[in-house]
């Protein structure tokens, strides 16, 4: 069941790996010849999804024999972003890389560790290792050259144990919250420009923005709809179906008691016309088909 988890990346995430890998030490890459980063990933469970929010940095270096991690900044980082988030807590690792190498397996046993020691669930939590291409190489040079992976142990049948462990893929989907699409939005503006600012618009401004979406995104929808329920043409997702309910369930709520029970009536209306002929066309074709049968 484990395999059957989303992992949820939000913006901050990548914005912090990036920033990271962008502020590394050149003169210590140089000297030691390291180019990677590493860091932990906060955030929190949910059924069938892990919610990464958040991730930090550790000082790390795999340039000797030995692997060192410094494991006393790793903990003074968990033990501060609690306190500042107390439903965050690390869920897994990160790892500038563009492939799950050998030293993984080292970096994953120690979070194990430390991650098992923070959760207060007896079991081990599912601990997720996401890797961040950032030379955008092989076949995801046009994409987000992010992947996640969850290890398991396997084995021989019959054996004592587990003899070697596999890293499974998982699915990666981009997450954010309202106040970060709201963000990265004001931040995609600036794109375009030379000096990669971007102004914030007044209120009018923003108003007017904000209601030219919202008609584009009722025009999509009300598309939709017709194309699911016209003949066929698109095919209906069962999701999408809840969701609507749930945004005109949550406008119902919003909305006058007067006109909504207008909107009620006059939908009833419709509705039952439109089941009244359906019978009617039903009941007219099973006359047929006797009068044809007999």
């Amino acid at each position: 069941m484990a395999s059957n988890l989303t992992v949820n990346v939000h913006p901050g995430v990548y914005m912090n790996v990036v920033d990271t890998h962008m502020r590394r030490s050149k003169n210590s890459s140089k000297a030691t010849g390291q180019e990677k980063c590493m860091g932990t990933l906060m955030g929190y469970y949910e059924k069938g999804s892990i919610q990464v929010t958040n991730c930090f940095a550790i000082p790390f270096n795999e340039s000797n024999d030995d692997l060192e991690i410094d494991d006393q900044f790793n903990q003074q980082m968990i033990s501060a972003l609690k306190k500042t988030s107390p439903n965050e807590q690390p869920v897994g690792w990160f790892l500038t890389t563009s492939d799950i190498t050998s030293s993984c397996l080292i970096y994953h046993d120690y979070y194990v560790r430390v991650i098992t020691e923070a959760s207060a669930r007896r079991e081990s939590p599912p601990i997720v290792v996401l890797t961040i291409d950032t030379t955008f190489s092989g076949d995801m040079a046009k994409r987000m050259p992010v992947r996640a992976y969850l290890r398991s142990k396997a084995g021989i049948p019959g054996a004592a144990g587990p003899h070697c462990a596999i890293f499974n893929p998982l699915r990666v989907e981009l997450a954010a919250f309202p106040g970060e699409l709201v963000a990265m939005q004001t931040i995609e503006k600036a794109l375009d420009s030379r000096r990669r600012e971007a102004t914030l618009e007044s209120g009018l401004e923003q108003l007017e923005v904000s209601t030219a979406q919202m008609i584009e995104w009722l025009e999509r929808m009300l598309s939709y709809v017709e194309g699911v329920n016209k003949d066929g043409e698109k095919p209906g997702d069962a999701q999408i179906g809840r969701q609507l309910m749930d945004i005109v369930t949550s406008s119902s709520n919003n909305m006058q008691p007067e006109k909504l029970d207008s909107l009620v009536k006059n939908t009833l209306r419709d509705y039952v016309m439109v089941s009244y002929l359906a019978k009617l066309t039903q009941t007219q074709l099973q006359v047929h088909e006797r009068l044809v049968s007999a």
